[in-house]
């Protein structure tokens, strides 16, 4: 039996290269550029309530019996108080019309135009945030890939070594230089090595899966990231993030905000615009055949009549119900006003947490860089002794796992710090958008 098998196309992502994926792919990022074209299909819809508009009908009736009407009965020579009955009309009756309106003033239509056009300008900078938002989420979602695989990478290499040191203690066991317990106590941290190893393969497809959700990716799709660990760090700058300056009007948070305050002025002039009347101008054209047979379709007569007016509606009395409207307006108006000083501080107090968040981080990682170093260095000197006998097992246990420690702990801290980095580059992207 013959087949053909297809390798699963990878896809491999830079950092940058998984966020601008992300712009173009995120189910989230997709709708909010949805929601601007709504935005804009609305703008033309509420134009269109201005333009001409042309409607047209058409009817048919058949009388089976035609309406009888009374009229007194000496109109026709009959007795006094009695009453005639009279039948008018055909049994076949079709009627048609095409009428043209046209809005010339509308005080409402021209607050709502308004109002729609601010409300496109919204949701723009709404898509805006949401591109600024997904990159910071592809780098929380990428970062842990990379600290996995680096943690995979020193565990396995950890492992090769103990398990070469396992052979060796087996082979100076079994010529009757060490004890039993050198054999138990190095399979134990074997054991544990392979256990922690497994839990990290189970962690890592989980953090695959969530990039790749977060990405727009199918589970079932194949990635492969190709920044490393150098890299990234390479990229921090301490000095340029600290001392980048803050201004909260141009922050993109300020910004809608701003946008929604002048959606709420003009919803107040939307309100306001009821007590303004309205004026527009028609035009009707209509035709009715009258028969006793349906026989519409031939040369007989159709009766033609001709409407052109205009129409004035002048709001004058509603119970009080357009003023209130009106007062809750200013009012919803006035809480953005309000909520407008408590961004300006909030903004700036958030741009101080962060960096000094980032920087503790940054000072963490370099503190856990020098103890790994030396977690290290004992490690291996441990290492260099227990081979030569002069340290046993439990103090080669005891300095394994306090290099592991540090090690995790190390690569902990480079999360933490590149975490708090893509935190601080969002915010100061988002006061400079």
């Amino acid at each position: 039996m013959t087949g053909n098998s297809y390798a699963q196309e990878v896809r491999s992502f830079t950092l940058k290269e998984a966020q601008q994926y992300a712009i173009e792919n995120n189910y989230d990022v997709i709708n909010a550029g949805t929601d601007v074209e709504i935005a804009r299909k609305m703008v033309k819809e509420n134009l269109a309530i201005g333009l001409p508009q042309v409607n047209a009908s058409a009817g048919y009736s058949n009388y089976f019996e035609l309406p009888t009407s009374l009229i007194p009965a000496e109109f026709m020579g009959g007795n006094p108080g009695e009453f005639a009955e009279l039948q008018f009309g055909t049994q076949h009756n079709a009627t048609w019309n095409a009428s043209i309106s046209q809005l010339l003033f509308s005080g409402k239509y021209i607050v709502a135009l308004m109002a729609t056009k601010a409300y496109v300008h919204l949701n723009e900078t709404t898509y805006q945030k949401s591109e600024i938002e997904i990159k910071d989420i592809i780098a929380r979602s990428y970062y842990p890939v990379i600290i996995l695989k680096e943690n995979k990478k020193v565990f396995d290499s950890t492992l090769i070594s103990l398990s070469k040191m396992l052979y060796e203690t087996e082979e100076y066991y079994k010529a009757g230089f060490l004890e039993d317990t050198d054999v138990d106590q190095l399979k134990l941290l074997i054991a544990d090595m392979q256990t922690t190893i497994t839990n990290i393969d189970n962690q890592l497809e989980i953090a695959y899966n969530m990039l790749k959700y977060q990405l727009g990716m199918k589970a079932n799709d194949e990635i492969e990231i190709t920044d490393n660990l150098e890299n990234l760090l390479a990229e921090v700058d301490k000095e340029i993030l600290l001392n980048s300056t803050f201004d909260f009007n141009n922050h993109i948070d300020y910004k809608m905000l701003k946008g929604q305050e002048k959606m709420a002025f003009l919803q107040m002039k939307l309100d306001q615009s009821e007590y303004y009347p309205t004026l527009s101008g028609f035009y009707q054209f209509q035709q009715d055949a009258m028969r006793n047979e349906f026989n519409f379709f031939n040369n007989e007569k159709w009766f033609t009549n001709q409407m052109l007016g205009i129409q004035l509606e002048v709001p004058i009395f509603s119970s009080g119900s357009r003023r209130y409207k009106v007062q809750q307006s200013k009012l919803e108006l006035e809480k953005l006003k309000v909520m407008d000083d408590q961004l300006q501080q909030g903004l700036s107090l958030k741009v101080s947490t962060v960096k000094s968040e980032f920087n503790n981080a940054y000072l963490i990682y370099l503190n856990r860089k020098v103890a790994v170093s030396n977690a290290e260095k004992i490690y291996q000197k441990t290492e260099v002794k227990y081979r030569e006998g002069i340290a046993n097992s439990l103090d080669l246990s005891q300095t394994y796992n306090q290099y592991l420690t540090n090690q995790i702990e190390y690569l902990g801290s480079i999360l933490d710090l590149l975490n708090k980095k893509s935190e601080l580059e969002k915010e100061l992207t988002n006061a400079n958008y």
